[in-house]
């Protein structure tokens, strides 16, 4: 995640129970990033996204080739091209979450109470 070899890292210490750690790990492991990558995506809001076995991108890179081969009318050969675009960004591609889900409830004061 550092990108800048001069840019001094911060670092933070945390205690957790082992189990947690381990569980931790293998999350971490599932989308193939160190514990401490995996954690700050985790806080920055973004969703690792597990690491897909071979066959999803075996897969991929045929339906990828199919479009470049196979004569489509223009609009199966869209439908495929979104459908592929879609799959790309949905399986692939890291993106935030939605934070809200991580507020606390609302505790029924108002700002002026």
């Amino acid at each position: 995640m550092n990108r800048n070899p001069k840019e001094k890292l911060a670092r933070i210490e945390l205690r957790i129970k082992s189990k947690d750690k381990d569980k931790i790990k293998r999350l971490a492991e599932k989308c193939n990033l160190s514990i401490s990558e995996y954690l700050v995506q985790r806080a920055l809001g973004y969703e690792p996204i597990t690491v897909l076995p071979d066959v999803f991108f075996d897969f991929y890179n045929k339906l990828c080739q199919l479009d470049n081969t196979v004569g489509f009318t223009p609009e199966t050969e869209n439908k495929l091209l979104s459908l592929i675009d879609e799959i790309h960004s949905e399986l692939l591609l890291p993106r935030k979450e939605c934070m809200r889900k991580w507020r606390p409830p609302d505790s029924g004061l108002s700002k002026t109470d």
